[in-house]
């Protein structure tokens, strides 16, 4: 792999070279990957394929073919591309890139082709073209890109398998449709204009203003403090040149540095990589604020360390007065022109202090760090803050292997600087090892322009992650008054208790509040805290404390804070250590000249954390499961760059992952890569991958496919399903079930028509609530099942003699508990089998305790909330529905009430035989109208289920007996004759007699009328 820098091809391609993309000017450590490129692949000696990459960011590579003209007298080297190409991919010249030959590239195995008109026509031209693809000199085949237009013709590539780009040869299967209008005009979109000059055409002097955000800090460089990224177009407007030192200020009245100045430095920024190309519509926009008509057009993005050093709003940014350095305040545009820039004069000396921070040891040497960080001129101001990153430095790992879990940025104030010479007094200076003496001169508390993460995704490094967006503000809210109020309303630590389920994001969340608080955060386990003794805990808990006040101003988190105020069993509380982290979050006296103790407690489980301990903290914040709408949002902001199929839809994956959180989202991409990996393995690859052909293989790019997040989904459900009580969607669908075709119409205009039609009910006038009753073994659970199925919902069911327990107040726990699951999981529906034990009439129950009356009580107070959870719905099955308490049956609970009966005519008893012996092999003298006619007249489904059931055991019994004989054998197949059906119909008695049927009939006309 080598480093490239691109430059522009003004001519095209001579006429001696092999027809190629680009040139490649590089010296003869290329001319053996360039022939062993033309030998692999049977192409001509002197071009080979390569894939390229920005320098400096991990993104997909994009394969081309160069052809290589050595230089041996070359001191770097240069690829040399069309401009169409360049800007195809936002790359301009002179940008530095990352390179590497590929020496078997991949064959492609079918290719999707658009074209505009010509139906039929076009297709089957360009399915005879097939063979006679014109060549670009290496191999036999084509290399294309998905997303492109193919060479030599005008159908662009709409998909590839197994890769997005390889080789288009012969044995390339080809299928091409029809591009509609709206396809071909986003077709003709796809590349952007031509980008405006790289500096102005006049340079304007004078005050102008621009809006100054902070930007993703992995994006913009960790260690760029003095750097302010605009856009090419923005850089015209201005009027100023790449490179060129301005001076920022605040506007009169607003918070920015006090109408205090600030150095920094102009750059252009890069465009985005423009591979693997995708819809305008659908690329994420840069978070620069174009779309904003509340402030200029101009628009800056800063890095954390700039932002904060501007005193910028984090998420909102901040209005700016920017001039050119070295121009008086208010001047007006100057006439003439000068040759230099004005530059920062350098520092003499420049004394630091090291931030306290609880990622690093303020005892630590980090000479070598900061040695090798002025090694390049930076600019230095006065009580600014310095962000220094370690990445790779070996001095950090020996001052902090016992705590070392990630590489932190060093933070230092900017204390004194002394110019070279005195008669040069500037806002800022230049400090490098060549002109400044740097002296530490101890350690100090400051907030810091922390990062949610150093990982360059953009979820884990944004403020407001998707999702968690709502939950960011908030906790910014409620301690953003601690803060800015200090020694004058608020007394005591603003504390905070967050709940949400396992793996929701409340770490996540927490980071990004303390990012844009510009907090650090120190972590503590309560598991950690807890000790043999109450003491013992208590002392530990006092340490956090205490060590929480050296990196002022921060945030305590405590994890699991349920752990604590618990005796040893876990049964008690304990009161001692309840009561002093009462006192510390409550009483805890602070320096009015220091920020306070911010603490924030975590927990999974609020239910487990003791009341005295829960009323301790001042405000309580509750993450809930994703909705529909933010599980999607996750999903493309965690997949922004991931490859993925086009016939894969994030919409529909969203509803597939009812009850996702976070954590599930990424097991979700772990388990799919697998599977892909896994796919790859199994049909391109039978013999197995050697580790140039993975490496190429992974650089041309194989997305993932809807089938491998099928096998991820099925994986995950299962995990879920194999928890305590966790919901499942069953596999039962209609038909299963024979007959009932009513019942089947009144359940689906109940349930399935809000979940189409939610425009249709917006008034708030719907049923969630449905009984079905009726003799035993009629097929309501059946129904249930089905009708989770064909909805495409989560199945949970409850019998109802399970959630009753010995312990006071559990039983109703229980009840709330699988309301609260069915909720996590909506679109639920929670199936009550056997209610009449559940929900008997009150005051009738024979239990001292009025156990059953609390429980009825609890389960009408759950029915009633669920107005608010309109994916929520409860089918309850019984057989005596004249025992149910009344309160159950009244409009809005279970207030559609369905009969499930007997199947009486032979027409519907048909079709329920007809469901159950589908998946037989019958002889073809079996007559399904014949059984009946041999059957009872009354006969539920599951008596008829019972035939069937007798029926198989006797082919069973008689098909051993042939074995054990010799005239059968085990590898042939189970067939069910007529004599076995007739066996079994002899000794079948129905489970409903008439006396009972007529009191279900009674109870029927009673419930009707």
């Amino acid at each position: 792999m080598a480093v490239a820098v691109l430059q522009c091809l003004s001519d095209p391609v001579p006429q001696d070279l092999p027809p190629a993309t680009g040139l490649l000017v590089a010296g003869g450590q290329w001319a053996a990957a360039a022939a062993g490129a033309g030998a692999g692949a049977g192409g001509s000696a002197g071009a080979l394929i390569l894939a390229m990459r920005p320098a400096g960011v991990e993104a997909q590579p994009v394969l081309l073919c160069a052809a290589l003209i050595e230089a041996e007298a070359a001191s770097r080297t240069e690829l040399w591309l069309s401009r169409s190409f360049l800007r195809q991919l936002g790359l301009a010249a002179g940008r530095r890139v990352r390179v590497w030959p590929v020496r078997r590239p991949p064959l492609l195995g079918w290719a999707l082709l658009g074209g505009g008109g010509g139906g039929a026509a076009a297709a089957t031209t360009t399915a005879a073209g097939a063979g006679r693809l014109p060549r670009l000199g290496v191999g036999s085949g084509l290399l294309v890109r998905r997303g492109e237009t193919l060479p030599g013709s005008a159908f662009r590539v709409l998909e590839a398998r197994p890769t997005l780009q390889g080789l288009l040869s012969a044995g390339t299967r080809l299928a091409v449709t029809e591009l509609r209008d709206g396809e071909q005009s986003r077709a003709r979109r796809a590349s952007p204009p031509p980008p405006p000059p790289l500096v102005s055409g006049w340079a304007h002097a004078g005050e102008r203003l621009v809006k100054v955000k902070r930007g993703p800090g992995p994006a913009l460089g960790r260690g760029e403090g003095e750097s302010l990224w605009v856009t090419r177009g923005c850089l015209h407007s201005l009027g100023l040149f790449h490179g060129e030192w301005v001076s920022l200020t605040g506007q009169e009245g607003d918070s920015p540095g006090d109408g205090a100045s600030h150095l920094a430095v102009v750059r252009v920024l890069d465009q985005e990589w423009g591979f693997p190309l995708r819809d305008p519509e659908d690329r994420p926009r840069r978070a620069t604020g174009e779309d904003d008509d509340t402030f200029p057009r101009e628009i800056g993005l800063a890095s954390p360390a700039l932002a904060f050093n501007l005193s910028c709003d984090p998420l909102e940014g901040s209005l700016l007065k920017i001039q050119r350095y070295g121009e008086a305040a208010g001047a007006q545009e100057a006439k003439g022109s000068r040759s230099l820039l004005s530059v920062p004069p350098f520092a003499k000396e420049l004394h630091i202090e090291i931030v306290s921070s609880p990622t690093y040891s303020t005892r630590g040497v980090y000479d070598q760090i900061l040695y090798r960080h002025f090694q390049t001129p930076r600019l230095v101001q006065e009580e600014d803050i310095l962000c220094i990153p370690t990445v790779g430095h070996p001095d950090f790992l020996e001052e902090n292997s016992e705590e070392f879990f990630r590489w932190p940025d060093l933070y230092f104030k900017v204390k004194k600087v002394l110019p070279v010479e005195e008669k040069e007094q500037s806002v800022g200076y230049l400090a490098d090892t060549q002109n400044t003496s740097l002296f530490l001169v101890g350690s100090t508390n400051s907030a810091i322009p922390s990062l949610p993460s150093q990982h360059p995704h953009g979820f884990w490094s944004s403020l407001l992650p998707a999702g968690l967006g709502t939950i960011v503000k908030q906790l910014c809210d409620i301690l953003g008054p601690h803060l800015h109020s200090r020694g004058t309303l608020l007394n005591g630590a603003g504390s905070i208790l967050l709940s949400g389920p396992s793996g929701v994001g409340k770490t996540i969340a927490i980071r990004a509040a303390c990012s844009c608080l510009n907090l650090h955060l120190f972590k503590v386990d309560c598991v950690g805290l807890c000790g043999d003794t109450s003491a013992s805990t208590e002392a530990k808990l006092c340490a956090a404390f205490s060590q929480a006040e050296l990196y002022n101003p921060c945030i305590l988190l405590m994890k699991d804070i349920e752990m604590l105020g618990r005796d040893r069993d876990g049964l008690g509380e304990d009161s001692r250590v309840i009561l002093a982290l009462r006192r510390l979050l409550l009483d805890r006296e602070t320096k009015t000249s220091s920020y306070p103790v911010l603490v924030i407690g975590t927990t999974t489980r609020l239910g487990d954390v003791p009341t005295d301990l829960q009323t301790a903290f001042l405000h309580e914040v509750k993450i809930e499961t994703p909705s529909e709408e933010q599980r999607k949002a996750i999903l493309s902001m965690l997949m922004d760059n991931v490859l993925l199929g086009q016939e894969v839809s994030l919409t529909k994956l969203a509803r597939q992952t009812a009850g996702f959180v976070l954590g599930d989202f990424c097991a979700l991409l772990s388990q799919s890569s697998h599977a892909a990996y896994t796919r790859i393995q199994n049909t391109s690859f039978l013999g197995g991958l050697s580790d140039d052909e993975e490496h190429d293989f992974c650089a041309a790019g194989f997305p993932l496919l809807a089938e491998d997040f099928s096998v991820a989904l099925d994986k995950l459900h299962e995990a879920h399903s194999q928890a305590i009580g966790a919901p499942k969607i069953p596999s039962v669908s209609w038909q299963d079930i024979g007959g009932l075709q009513d019942v089947k119409k009144e359940i689906l205009d109940t349930i399935q028509l809000p979940l189409e039609h939610p425009e249709l009910l917006s008034l708030g006038l719907r049923r969630s609530g449905l009984l079905l009753y009726g003799p035993p073994g009629t097929g309501k659970t059946l129904l249930a099942k089905a009708v989770a199925t064909e909805c495409t919902m989560t199945f949970l069911s409850v019998k109802g003699p399970e959630l009753i327990n010995m312990y006071v107040g559990q039983s109703e726990e229980n009840v709330r508990e699988v309301f609260a699951r069915a909720r996590a999981a909506s679109p639920c529906i929670i199936f009550f089998d056997e209610l009449d034990s559940l929900a008997p009439s009150r005051g009738r129950s024979g239990d001292s305790g009025g156990v059953m009356d609390r429980v009825v009580s609890q389960l009408l107070a759950e029915l009633d909330g669920l107005h608010s959870s309109r994916d929520v719905f409860v089918i309850g099955a019984t057989n005596r529905p004249d025992l149910l308490d009344s309160a159950l049956l009244r409009p809005g609970r279970f207030d559609k009430l369905v009969y499930v009966g007997i199947n009486e005519d032979r027409d519907s008893q048909l079709q329920v035989l007809t469901a159950i012996t589908r998946k037989f092999k019958l002889d073809p003298s079996v007559s399904l109208i014949g059984v009946l006619d041999k059957c009872p007249t009354h006969l539920t489904g599951a008596d008829l289920y019972a035939l069937c059931s007798d029926a198989m055991m006797s082919a069973i019994k008689r098909k051993v007996e042939w074995i054990e004989e010799g005239l059968d054998t085990e590898n042939s197949e189970l067939m069910l004759t007529m004599e076995d059906f007739v066996e079994a119909a002899t000794g079948l008695q129905p489970s409903v007699s008439e006396p009972e049927l007529l009191r279900y009939k009674l109870i029927q006309q009673h419930f009707t009328t």
